[in-house]
C-alpha cells in the first residue's frame, strides 16, 4: 500500500472508484487475502509473522478489525471458505508436515483431516462436494466430502501432476485454480525455455569498456 507497509486494499470490480485501504500491518507481517465470506462482510487472510510461521485470521471489512480464526500455535495457511459459508479448508503443519484440514466457520470448532501423506493449496469445488489440493509428490489430488450438518471426507485420488513454478515471494501462495464445476483447472506451470542466455560477469573492467 502507499505507506510501504503490508496491508489489504479493496476496489470496485467496475474500476470506477479508487482503491481503499481497509487494513495496514503495523508490525511488518506479510498478509494475503485468500477468501471472502459469503455475506462479503469478512475476508479470510493468511498472515506470515516476522518471527516466522503462517496464521489464519478474519478481517472485518467495515471496521478493519483483525481476529485470529483459531487459537492454534502451529502454522496454518491457504484458508478457503466453503461455497455455502459453513466450513473452512486450510493447510497446517501441526503433524510435522503440511496436511489439509477442515474446520467450522465462522467459529473454528472441531477439525477433520482431508489429505493423507501431505497436502497444500486446498480449493473447494463450486458445489462444496469435493476438495482439491496438491499432495507431497506434486500431484493434484481430489477428495470427496460431505459438508452438510456433519463433515466427513472420503479417500483422496490423484488427478495429474501439477509441475507448478516455484514461488517467487513469501506471498506467492497459489499455483492453480479450478472452475466451479471442477472440470477444468488453470495451472501456473513451469516451462523450460528452449535456450538460456549465459550470464557473464566482468571484474575490474577498464573505464569505457562495454559490459
Amino acid at each position: 500500500i502507499a505507506t510501504g507497509k503490508p496491508g489489504i486494499m479493496i476496489k470496485s470490480a467496475a474500476g470506477l472508484e479508487p482503491p481503499k485501504t481497509i487494513y495496514e500491518s503495523q508490525n511488518g507481517d506479510d498478509i494475503m487475502p485468500t477468501s471472502w465470506s459469503t455475506d462479503d462482510k469478512e475476508i479470510l487472510i493468511s498472515s506470515q509473522t516476522v518471527a516466522g510461521g503462517w496464521h489464519l485470521a478474519l478481517l472485518e471489512v467495515a471496521t478493519g478489525k483483525l481476529k485470529p480464526l483459531s487459537a492454534s500455535k502451529t502454522s496454518e495457511a491457504d484458508g478457503q471458505i466453503s461455497p455455502e459459508g459453513k466450513w473452512v479448508v486450510y493447510a497446517s503443519d501441526e503433524s510435522g508436515e503440511w496436511e489439509i484440514y477442515v474446520t467450522t466457520f465462522p467459529q473454528a470448532e472441531g477439525k477433520w483431516q482431508v489429505s493423507r501423506g501431505g497436502g497444500t493449496q486446498p480449493r473447494w469445488r463450486g458445489d462444496g462436494k469435493e476438495i482439491y489440493y496438491i499432495d507431497s509428490k506434486g500431484m493434484l489430488a481430489a477428495a470427496p466430502v460431505n459438508a452438510e450438518a456433519v463433515f466427513s471426507a472420503g479417500a483422496p485420488s490423484t488427478l495429474f501432476p501439477v509441475r507448478g513454478r516455484a514461488s517467487i515471494s513469501s506471498t506467492d501462495l497459489y499455483t492453480y485454480d479450478v472452475t466451479k464445476d471442477g472440470k477444468r483447472f488453470l495451472v501456473n506451470r513451469y516451462v523450460k525455455p528452449d535456450h538460456i542466455e549465459p550470464l557473464t560477469v566482468v571484474l575490474n573492467a577498464a573505464p569505457g569498456m562495454k559490459k
